[in-house]
């Protein structure tokens, strides 16, 4: 049964190799997406007829973009439409769920346990506050990965864990495939005869 402990060591040697380069790729998939932009629903306690803001990074990764819409966009907002800014720099933390500032206040937002799920805020400067409630689980997922990312911080949604498995699965079945397909020859190839001079001229044009 050695066999089978040899391989399965190999397997999380190789895993362990390629999981950084995995997470990478997720994380830049995650900042793309947020490059993009999302339309989020403005919270109104009072649940009038619903607004919308956007929010989007901008593609240097430096700035965040945002500001009140009439109405849900068809596809992305220009970030030269967004009015306001804030400085990726002047972000001191992300909170989630119960942690959030506008998850605290009284009213009925409390009791709604969906909402708590997708809610987050950044918080930056003294008292200053970003709130959002995802418009779904994976956008969800998308932003505090992506948020996190920025601040260097480890990216802990459901959604990079399945991905990470997902990706790191493939990319081990795809490398393992190739070690199968290799033939390895019984001899060693002939080793070729010396040339006749050794005057080699490279015409590199």
């Amino acid at each position: 049964n050695s066999q089978s402990d040899m391989e399965i060591k190999t397997i999380k040697e190789l895993k362990e190799k390629i999981q950084p380069e995995i997470l990478e790729l997720i994380k830049q998939q995650r900042l793309n997406r947020l490059v993009e932009g999302t339309c989020f629903r403005k919270l109104n306690s009072r649940r009038r007829q619903d607004k919308f803001w956007y929010c989007r990074l901008s593609p240097n990764h430096k700035v965040l973009h945002y500001g009140d819409l009439e109405e849900s966009p068809q596809g992305e907002v220009p970030h030269d439409s967004l009015q306001d800014k804030l400085p990726v720099a002047d972000i001191k933390a992300v909170v989630t769920g119960k942690d959030c500032p506008h998850m605290k206040e009284k009213g009925a937002l409390k009791q709604n346990k969906e909402v708590l799920e997708l809610a987050f805020s950044i918080l930056y400067d003294s008292n200053g506050q970003l709130n959002f409630i995802a418009p779904d689980k994976h956008e969800y997922c998308i932003w505090t990965d992506g948020l996190n990312a920025l601040l260097g911080k480890d990216m802990m949604s459901d959604l990079t864990r399945n991905d990470l498995d997902t990706l790191l699965n493939m990319e081990i079945k795809l490398r393992l495939l190739d070690l199968e397909n290799i033939q390895i020859p019984d001899a060693p190839p002939p080793i070729p005869k010396e040339p006749s001079n050794y005057d080699f001229v490279y015409d590199c044009n």
